[in-house]
């Protein structure tokens, strides 16, 4: 798939823009694999295995139910560490938000003293406290209007792709039923 075959959805995210410096490349798949920091590492594995776990134990008994009430409370334990675990790898001085965001691209707002042209490689961190989860990838400029500033990823692990489609899916779900709700109310 290319980076525009992959559903756009509009929602605000934290995400670290750093320019490469001149002469500087995205790194070959083995030194990008090597260079990601252990936060972003083990948000992965956790994301991956969080979307598995419960999956063997939908039984329908009362002591099942307590146990994954209770394995769903550990989990949010771990979750909350991770979330502020992550939160530490936040550069403010190089902060953005996202105006909508996919598994193959993003587009954020420049501020006014940034700049950002065309075939620009920058060091691209994602942040999803939603799903306590965050992405390191790089990513290219592929397009710009005004202060509107699309990335497009060019080098990202598989599973941190995989992770961003299901948290466009998980976004989009609550934002149908947030406009079911809304039509409901307005009848």
């Amino acid at each position: 798939m290319t980076n525009n075959e992959y559903f756009l959805v509009h929602y605000p995210l934290a995400i670290n823009v750093e320019k490469l410096g001149e002469g500087q490349e995205i790194p070959e798949h083995l030194a990008f694999e090597q260079e990601i920091p252990a936060p972003f590492r083990m948000a992965s594995e956790i994301a991956a295995l969080d979307a598995q776990a419960l999956q063997p134990l939908k039984l329908s008994n009362d002591a099942t139910h307590a146990l994954i009430g209770f394995l769903q409370q550990q989990n949010q334990k771990i979750n909350t560490l991770l979330t502020y675990v992550l939160s530490q790898q936040d550069d403010p001085s190089i902060r953005y938000q996202t105006s909508s965001f996919s598994a193959g691209n993003c587009v954020f707002e420049r501020n006014e003293v940034d700049t950002f042209s065309m075939g620009d490689k920058v060091l691209l961190k994602i942040f999803i406290p939603e799903e306590s989860a965050a992405v390191y990838c790089y990513a290219s400029v592929t397009g710009s209007k005004g202060k509107s500033v699309q990335l497009s990823y060019q080098q990202i692990r598989d599973e941190d792709r995989e992770m961003l489609i299901r948290t466009t899916l998980h976004i989009q779900s609550k934002q149908l039923k947030l406009r079911a709700a809304q039509r409901t109310q307005s009848l």
